[in-house]
């Protein structure tokens, strides 16, 4: 196959809040076009393979513009394709452009000798310099599944004097090639990040704030990211840099870390949740804390909050109100969650449906002793979401903070304990302008980050 200039043209998980508001999602699939297998006849299990590796984790998904994608995974980029047609792989090449270590060799080594021949083709600048530190070329892709590849040099940390400046250029650039060669999909690795020395944190900010200033006429920007280090820091800088969720045309959902009782919008219209327990006097953890900061006025409010029972301010899944006092924030709802392996609130008629809904389709509902313990829990938290809503509502709150109810010593298990959260607030969320939830923990902020983007589809 001949060599693809860099001008060819031959044919080979939004809404609309504001600029600011941009909805991730989650995906679980990829298409396996039957022109890929075409364009190169791959074997059954050459193409399995490719669509086995994409497919067995979730994809976070953010909005870049309202015509583009901003897709970040873990991975074997060799295996990555879209279409077979209009997608392309970056390689993180070096100037000569004829193979090398890490992501170069391996993607050499899957595109098959034809891919060092076409390199070969191209012409070179400068003595042994076919594509200069910044710029980029593209070839076909050969035995790769995706159908081209496009080169790129980053920067050698140490060497280059303006290291950013160089890795903005070939995201850039690698952007420019795509669009005159009418690539659609593009995939990224995480250039400059191995040899090349360049630190994870700071290159992930040139790389997600070029792609973003330069994604026009791509719709969709893949990163994927070989190790849990830089996929953990690339999705990081993604949800501070990218982030923010829309529940609804009128509703923002903010997930951020931090100190709850610390955040506050206007302190006339805002709440922080209390992750109470029922007699609403303090414990431990983060409904500790909240009377801490709040001050003995709290306590003394939460004391005067008649009892439904003895001992029974507030039961499971239900909310009050009081004053923030000394807090940021106006007002404090303090609701219960349910304690895991003891709730048993929900009536059985409640149970199936109720935890059908919040698995998405992704658990089975069973009747076993731990489906139905989970089951239960799920409406008892739920019930807690959604009650401090309808209060929040009730008191012309706009704004509204929640911690991650029940994933402390009531242990909730966080992947099961967002997908209830989400679920809930994204139903019930009407006349709130912004849900936020404020995550003490990167373990918890993660989680709550991926099913966001999951289960808050365009």
């Amino acid at each position: 196959m001949p060599l693809i200039s860099a001008s060819l043209k031959s044919p080979i998980l939004l809404h609309s809040l504001s600029n600011r508001s941009l909805n991730p999602r989650f995906i679980f699939s990829t298409f396996l076009d039957s022109r890929a297998v075409v364009k190169q006849t791959f074997s059954f299990r050459q193409v399995t393979r490719a669509y086995s590796n994409m497919s067995g984790d979730g994809v976070a998904q953010f909005n870049l513009s309202p015509t583009s994608f901003l897709k970040i995974q873990k991975g074997d980029i060799t295996r990555w394709l879209i279409d077979g047609s209009s997608d392309a792989i970056v390689n993180p090449a070096n100037e000569r452009m004829l193979g090398g270590g890490g992501a170069d060799g391996a993607i050499h080594r899957a595109a098959g000798p034809e891919l060092k021949t076409a390199c070969y083709d191209v012409p070179e600048v400068r003595p042994g310099v076919r594509c200069p530190t910044g710029e980029a070329r593209i070839t076909p892709g050969f035995k790769l599944p995706a159908s081209h590849v496009i080169h790129t040099v980053g920067p050698v940390y140490d060497v280059d004097s303006n290291a950013p400046a160089s890795l903005s250029n070939a995201y850039r650039n690698s952007l420019r090639v795509a669009r005159e060669n009418n690539i659609q999909y593009v995939a990224f690795p995480a250039i400059s990040c191995g040899v090349y020395g360049y630190p994870f944190d700071e290159a992930a900010t040139v790389a997600i704030s070029t792609i973003k200033e330069h994604c026009d006429a791509i719709k969709e920007v893949h990163f994927v990211l070989f190790s849990d280090d830089i996929y953990n820091v690339w999705l990081k800088k993604a949800g501070k840099r990218v982030g923010d969720f829309n529940l609804s045309p009128t509703t923002l959902l903010k997930i951020q870390k931090g100190d709850i009782t610390r955040w506050f919008i206007d302190a006339s219209s805002d709440a922080i949740v209390n992750p109470a327990n029922e007699r609403m006097l303090g414990g431990g953890g983060a409904d500790g804390a909240i009377h801490d900061a709040a001050g003995p006025e709290l306590r003394t409010a939460c004391y005067g909050v008649p009892e439904v029972r003895p001992g029974v301010r507030c039961p499971t899944g239900e909310a009050r109100i009081t004053p923030g006092f000394e807090l940021p924030a106006s007002h404090v709802i303090h609701t219960v969650g349910p304690i895991y392996d003891a709730d048993s609130n929900a009536p059985a008629s409640l149970r199936f449906d109720c935890y059908s809904i919040f698995s998405c389709g992704r658990q089975k509902t069973t009747s076993s002793r731990h489906g139905t313990r989970k089951s239960k829990s799920a409406v008892s938290l739920s019930n807690a979401y959604r009650n401090s809503l309808r209060v929040a509502r009730e008191n012309n709150i706009h704004y509204i903070a929640f911690p991650a109810i029940s994933c402390g010593v009531f242990g909730y298990p966080y992947e099961e304990a967002a997908t209830v959260a989400i679920s809930t607030i994204k139903e019930h969320c009407n006349a709130i302008k912004e849900v936020h939830f404020v995550l003490f923990t990167d373990d918890i902020y993660n989680v709550w980050l991926k099913k966001a983007g999951e289960l808050l589809p365009n």
